[in-house]
C-alpha cells in the first residue's frame, strides 16, 4: 500500500494544465463543488460554463448520452432508516485505471422508468466522517484502499445556488448527485473490486432505484486549424491597410496612432509600450496599447471609430479584429465588465441601463465575467462574452452571451488571443440579425435571429473600444490588459500571419 500511496495521482478530470479529456482534442475541467461550482444549469457557474443538458450530463453503460442503462443500480426502499448503500463500480474503475483521462466522475440519479422517489445521502461535508461517501478499492494482494471524493454536489433546479457545501446529497427522479474521486495510478491490473458506498439519511421520499452513470461534463476544445482571412496575405499585418476591404488598421507603433480613431476620451489609464516585465507582459509585435482599470475606478479605455465620419456612411455588417492579452492582475471578485465591440447607440439608447430601442439605439460590446474564486479550476481564466442590448432583452440591461462554442471564450491570463467579431443588423421588420465571434480563428459564438432596429436609419455606428469595470461597482485593485493589431474590415480578417 505504501507504494500505491507514494505514486498516487489524479486520474480524474485533470485541471486545465494540459491533461486531455476522454475525447481527443479536448481539455477537461474538474467537477468543482465550491461556491462557484456546479448548479442545475452550470457545470461551473464561476466560469459561466453551462451543462449541455439541464441538471447535468452523463453517459450510460452503452455510451449513450443521457442514456437509461446504468453501470450499476441499487434498490433503496423507503423505510426511513439510515444505512449504507453499495454499487459495484469495478468495471468502471478498471477502465479509469487503464485510461486515466476517461475518469471524469459519476452521476447518480433515478433509473428511468423505475421507482421514482428520491433519497438523501450524507456528503463529504458530513460532521461524522463515517457517514461520508467513499470508494472502496480491493486489490489482488488483499489490500484495501478507501478513497474519499474530491468533490460532490447535488444539482437541484429549485435553486440557482451551488449546493456543493451541503451536508446532504439528494438523488432521485428530478435530481442528480455528481462526484469525482482520485484513484491510485500504480494499481495497474490487480484491482479486484471497486465499491461505491453512500450512507442514506433517515428521511426518504418513496422507493427509488438509483443508478450510477459516467459523468460527461463540458470540455474545452484544444486549438485546431484556424480559419484564415484577409490577414493571411500580410505578414505581421504589414501593409494590410492596402487591402480594398480593410477600412482601418493600427498596431499602435506610431506616436500619432490616435488619429486612426474618431475620438479618444482623455484619461490617464492607457498608453503604448513595448515591455512591461512587472505584469508578465510579452509583446505581440512591437508596441501594444496597455489599458489600466484603476483601483476605485471603472473606466480603462473609451475610444471609437465612427463609420460615418471616417468613411461617409454606416455599414449594415462589419468585421472587427483585435489581439487581447489579460495581465496577471486582471482579477475581479467584485464584478465583470465591458470589452471592445460594435454599437449603434447614437447617444440615445442601448447602453448603460438605457434599454434597447429599435428606433433609437443598440450595442454589442464585449464583456468579461467576474473572476472565479481561488480553488476554482477556472480561476486563472477570464470568461468573455458579448454584452447585447437588443430586442430580446427582458429589462433595461443587456444580455450576456458567453463565447462558449468549444469553451473557447475561456482565456488564460497573460496569453495573446486573436479576438474577432462579426455583426450584421437585421432587415427592418425581421429578426434576422447575426453575430459571430472567433478566438484564434475558431468560431466561439454564433447567434442568429437577432433584432436591433425597427427603422433603416439605425445601422452600425461605430467600433467601440471600451474597457470598463461593472456595472457600477468600482475595481477593487488595479487591473491591466493589452490590445494590439486592430483591424476593421468588410470581410473576415482572421489571425495575423507570422511567417
Amino acid at each position: 500500500m505504501l507504494f500505491r500511496k507514494t505514486f498516487a495521482a489524479l486520474l480524474v478530470i485533470g485541471a486545465l494544465t494540459g491533461a486531455h479529456a476522454a475525447t481527443p482534442g479536448h481539455e477537461v475541467i474538474p467537477l468543482y463543488d465550491g461556491p462557484g461550482g456546479a448548479t442545475c444549469d452550470y457545470f461551473n457557474v464561476g466560469g459561466r460554463v453551462k451543462w449541455h443538458h439541464k441538471r447535468g450530463d452523463w453517459k450510460d453503460i452503452n455510451g449513450v448520452v443521457q442514456g437509461p442503462a446504468p453501470f450499476a443500480s441499487a434498490i433503496i426502499e423507503s423505510i426511513d432508516k439510515s444505512r449504507v448503500i453499495e454499487w459495484d463500480l469495478t468495471a468502471l474503475a478498471r477502465r479509469w485505471l487503464k485510461t486515466p483521462e476517461a475518469n471524469q466522475g459519476v452521476a447518480l440519479t433515478a433509473v428511468p422508468g423505475r421507482a421514482g422517489g428520491s433519497v438523501y445521502f450524507h456528503s463529504r461535508e458530513a460532521d461524522d466522517p463515517q457517514l461520508r461517501p467513499r470508494l472502496v478499492l480491493e486489490y489482488g494482494d488483499n489490500s484495501r484502499q478507501t478513497v474519499a471524493p474530491e468533490a460532490d454536489v447535488h444539482l437541484d433546479c429549485s435553486t440557482v445556488q451551488p449546493l456543493g457545501k451541503d451536508k446532504l446529497l439528494l438523488a432521485g427522479r428530478d435530481t442528480i448527485t455528481a462526484m469525482r474521486f482520485v484513484l491510485n495510478a500504480s494499481a495497474g491490473d490487480d484491482l479486484r473490486r471497486a465499491t461505491l458506498q453512500l450512507t442514506t439519511n433517515a428521511k426518504q421520499y418513496g422507493n427509488v432505484i438509483i443508478g450510477v452513470y459516467e459523468l460527461d461534463p463540458p470540455a474545452k476544445e484544444l486549438p485546431g486549424e484556424p480559419q484564415l482571412g484577409i490577414a493571411k496575405d500580410y505578414l505581421l499585418d504589414r501593409g494590410i491597410t492596402k487591402d480594398p476591404d480593410v477600412l482601418m488598421a493600427t498596431g499602435f507603433e506610431s506616436a500619432l496612432w490616435f488619429s486612426d480613431w474618431s475620438y479618444v476620451s482623455p484619461t490617464l489609464t492607457f498608453g503604448t509600450l513595448a515591455s512591461d516585465d512587472a505584469l508578465g507582459f510579452k509583446p505581440l509585435d512591437g508596441k501594444a496599447l496597455r489599458v489600466k482599470i484603476p483601483h476605485g475606478g471603472n473606466v480603462g479605455l473609451d475610444l471609437g471609430y465612427d463609420f460615418k465620419g471616417k468613411t461617409g456612411s454606416e455599414p449594415e455588417e462589419i468585421y472587427f479584429r483585435y489581439y487581447l492579452r489579460f495581465a496577471d492582475d486582471f482579477v475581479s471578485y467584485v464584478d465583470g465588465g465591458k470589452l471592445p465591440g460594435v454599437s449603434g447607440t447614437y447617444g440615445r439608447a442601448g447602453w448603460g441601463g438605457r434599454k434597447w430601442d429599435g428606433r433609437a439605439g443598440w450595442s454589442m460590446r464585449g464583456g468579461f465575467a467576474r473572476t472565479p474564486e481561488q480553488g476554482n479550476p477556472l480561476h486563472d481564466y477570464v470568461t468573455i462574452s458579448s454584452y447585447a442590448y437588443h430586442a430580446g432583452a427582458d429589462d433595461f440591461w443587456g444580455d450576456e452571451w458567453v463565447w462558449d462554442l468549444g469553451l473557447r471564450g475561456l482565456l488564460r491570463r497573460n496569453r495573446w488571443y486573436c479576438v474577432e467579431q462579426y455583426f450584421r443588423v437585421n432587415s427592418v421588420g425581421a429578426n434576422d440579425g447575426e453575430i459571430k465571434g472567433w478566438i484564434d480563428g475558431e468560431l466561439a459564438l454564433h447567434r442568429t435571429g437577432v433584432r436591433v432596429r425597427d427603422i433603416p436609419d439605425i445601422r452600425i455606428e461605430r467600433v467601440w473600444m471600451n474597457v470598463y469595470h461593472g456595472g457600477t461597482s468600482p475595481a477593487a485593485s488595479d487591473m491591466h490588459l493589452y490590445i494590439d493589431n486592430v483591424v476593421i474590415a468588410r470581410r473576415y480578417i482572421g489571425p495575423m500571419r507570422r511567417d
